[in-house]
């Protein structure tokens, strides 16, 4: 009989679930392993694919890095690693060269001190990217500038390992914009200055401090002497603001600015030393713009600016210049017109002291001719008559008609000294300003001058009063109405006398049917001492010049109509009102 032990039966139970929890488990490891090796296939599938795309995600992020129009360079320390071609085209450099560079080989020295206090941020984790505005220096020696986003790189530790620059070029922007604030602040500041030298002034110092040149002056042209002359010159030339050491003469054709002075055609010069007409003036520069001030089509002044660099000036700068010359062109015709109009005044101040003092010498020698001249002719009368009285009965009627002839002569010798004391004295006498009765005046003149029986005189209307001096105007009327009653040759003669208002001026009409004036005579008969052929008698050819003077004296006007045997009609024009203002020049 076989004894069973519980524990042995007990033991085998758990042997036999452990022979079956073992199987499972081989089964389950062979079913994972068959499912890692799927899965371990999958990954190195998907790892071949990852790096498919990444090899191809760097071909492309490196064909828009070369391509952008932007410059991208990658540094270390400030050495350039790699630059794209935007920046190598920017700067004029190869990647090569850029290698063997720092960024302070170029930068420009002004802009170290904002990019130190950046970059000190930057490394010490104070800020992962800065924007700044910076200068970088060309390889032809020029400067550009650039606005430069740079952004830090990092490693593990979190220190600055690289830095990625993005570049933009904003030189041409810059430009236009400093250019547009020179116009608009240089319209401003000469916008009604009248002063050659003032507005000259403004033209250099602001086109000169907002465009950033060396040298700018401006020329003034004497169209009449044919020369070219500073009258501002900005920077080396001035030391002292508005001073102009050796100021330079230019004649008109004569170098680049005489050229641009006579053509009128504006001339970018980049090479002067290759230009025959270059002018060394302070000192010799290489790149030349001249630009002319032209109004009405005729040159009254250049703007001209040189440089030390060739090929200094663009087009910017050329589009500038004559929008400036363009700007300045009114206000500097305004002050060439304004320095005319003061060498005339000081002209005509000299004139009028010539004038004066030849008045004084004419009124001197009115006196003298009077004082000399007319005692001698009343001698001569007397001592003529006491002849004819003592010869009486010896004087035959030829010799009677001669002695007739003197005095009548000396009758017109001694009209002719009064009309010289009368015309020298018009603008002497005090010529007080009131209302006057004109058609009363010439009533009085009517009553005072010899009219013949067979003219007669008519007034057309009430003959209008003006402010005037009432003796120059019986000195006027009385010439006019006393001519026209001489030259009347019909045998009924008439003389018509009338007037009509216009707004403050009045126009007064002597019209007679005598002999007429040909029209070659009608100016001339106002000059001193001018007859007409046909005058006979006692006519001094004074009477209407002093008529010219008083009517001149009151800013007046006269003129004539008339032709030979058709009579003639003077019209005299006269203001009805005159304002105080005026008065000074009737009392000058």
């Amino acid at each position: 009989m076989q004894i069973t032990d519980p524990y042995i039966t007990l033991l085998q139970q758990e042997l036999e679930q452990l022979k079956l929890q073992n199987s499972d488990l081989t089964s389950l490891l062979s079913d994972k392993s068959v499912l890692l090796n799927e899965t371990n296939e999958k990954l190195k599938a998907s790892t071949t694919l990852m790096e498919g795309l990444l090899s191809d995600q760097s071909i492309q992020l490196n064909t828009i890095v070369e391509n952008s129009s932007l410059g991208i360079v990658l540094t270390e320390e400030g050495v350039f690693i790699k630059a794209n071609k935007a920046f190598q085209q920017m700067l004029g450099y190869s990647q090569k060269e850029l290698s063997e560079m720092t960024v302070k080989d170029v930068s420009h020295k002004g802009d170290f001190p904002a990019s130190k206090s950046y970059l000190t941020k930057l490394n010490d984790g104070l800020i992962n990217h800065f924007l700044i505005k910076k200068r970088y220096l060309k390889k032809n020696g020029r400067y550009i500038t650039c606005n430069t986003n740079v952004s830090a790189v990092r490693d593990t530790e979190g220190k600055v390992k690289y830095q990625v620059a993005i570049i933009e070029d904003v030189t041409r922007k810059e430009e236009q914009s400093k250019m547009l604030n020179a116009i608009n602040k240089l319209s401003i500041s000469i916008l009604g200055k009248r002063n050659l030298s003032a507005i000259a002034w403004e033209i250099v110092r602001i086109t000169a401090d907002h465009l950033g040149l060396e040298d700018c002056v401006v020329y003034a042209v004497d169209n009449d002497k044919q020369q070219l002359t500073q009258v501002a010159a900005y920077v080396n030339k001035c030391p002292m603001e508005h001073l102009i050491q050796n100021i330079l003469t230019i004649p008109m054709g004569y170098g680049i600015v005489g050229s641009v002075a006579k053509t009128g055609i504006p001339e970018l010069i980049n090479d002067t030393s290759v230009d025959n007409r270059y002018i060394i003036d302070d000192k010799a520069r290489l790149s030349e713009l001249s630009v002319p001030i032209i109004v009405n089509n005729k040159v009254i002044g250049v703007i001209d600016s040189e440089h030390s660099q060739k090929d200094y000036f663009t087009q910017e700068h050329f589009k500038t210049f004559t929008n400036i010359a363009n700007l300045a062109a009114a206000q500097f015709n305004n002050a060439l017109s304004l320095i005319k109009e003061e060498t005339a005044r000081k002209e005509n101040n000299k004139l009028l002291v010539k004038l004066k003092k030849s008045n004084e010498e004419l009124e001197n020698f009115a006196q003298v001719v009077s004082h000399d001249l007319k005692s001698p002719l009343r001698s001569m009368s007397a001592i003529i008559s006491w002849i004819q009285e003592d010869n009486q009965d010896l004087l035959n009627p030829e010799t009677t008609l001669n002695f007739e002839r003197l005095h009548s002569k000396l009758d017109k010798m001694d009209h002719l000294i009064n009309g010289i004391l009368k015309y020298s004295s018009i603008d002497k006498i005090n010529q007080t300003i009131q209302a006057v009765n004109i058609h009363q005046l010439v009533l009085d003149i009517l009553q005072v001058i010899h009219v013949p029986a067979h003219i007669h005189v008519q007034i057309q209307g009430t003959l209008p009063s003006i402010d005037s001096n009432k003796f120059r105007m019986q000195q006027l009327f009385q010439n006019i109405i006393s001519n026209a009653i001489k030259y009347i040759d019909k045998p009924k003669g008439v003389v018509q006398i009338s007037a009509i208002t216009k707004g403050n001026n009045v126009i007064y009409k002597i019209e007679d049917n005598g002999i007429g004036i040909e029209k070659k005579y009608h100016n001339k008969i106002f000059e001193i001492f001018e007859t007409l052929e046909t005058s006979e008698g006692h006519a001094t050819g004074i009477g209407l010049s002093i008529v010219k003077k008083i009517i001149n004296s009151f800013k007046g006007e006269i003129w004539l109509e008339s032709g030979v045997g058709k009579g003639t009609t003077f019209y005299i024009k006269l203001q009805k009102k005159i304002l105080d203002s005026e008065k000074d020049f009737i009392f000058d």
